[in-house]
């Protein structure tokens, strides 16, 4: 396994293994729009300068990030942890997923190609190779309601307000 990989499963294990009392501890019960805005990014914030003071030899841009949802109806956060070593860090992170009995990392960025607004990400290893890609393909799977790691990751950019 390669270095990186391996520091990078050591972070990720290690927020996994903490990331329940700091939701505990930071995230309260009281949710007016201003305030879930403000301390999920503080949270992300803490999660971060943590991993920067704990693995220095991870670069910032490579370690695992953390995406929070919060459901005030049920008053239920939902935290995903990045779970695989992410190649590409110009990539922003949407959040993990599963389909079937797999895991999926899903991101998006910007296109190159005029033609598409945004690519859409979905990473199931660590291997430089081991994702798939699209952006129509992702929009048009997730309106006809297919479950596919595209569309799942198309899914999670919509419900966020990434793309309209």
């Amino acid at each position: 396994m390669d270095e990186n990989v391996k520091l990078f499963c050591d972070a990720r294990d290690y927020v996994l293994s903490t990331l329940a009392q700091k939701i505990e501890v930071f995230l309260p019960g009281v949710w007016d729009p201003i305030n879930k805005f403000m301390v999920i990014r503080e949270v992300i914030d803490i999660v971060e300068r943590e991993l920067i003071n704990l693995f220095p030899m991870i670069s910032i841009k490579q370690l695992p990030r953390c995406r929070f949802r919060v459901f005030e109806e049920n008053m239920e956060i939902e935290a995903g942890v990045q779970n695989y070593y992410n190649h590409e860090p110009e990539l922003s992170f949407l959040g993990t997923t599963m389909l079937g009995s797999e895991m999926f990392d899903c991101y998006y960025r910007g296109s190159y190609d005029p033609r598409f607004e945004y690519m859409f990400i979905a990473r199931y290893g660590h291997k430089e190779d081991d994702f798939y890609i699209g952006s129509k393909t992702a929009a048009a799977e997730y309106y006809l309601g297919q479950q596919t790691p595209l569309s799942l990751a198309y899914g999670l950019a919509l419900e966020d307000g990434f793309i309209g």
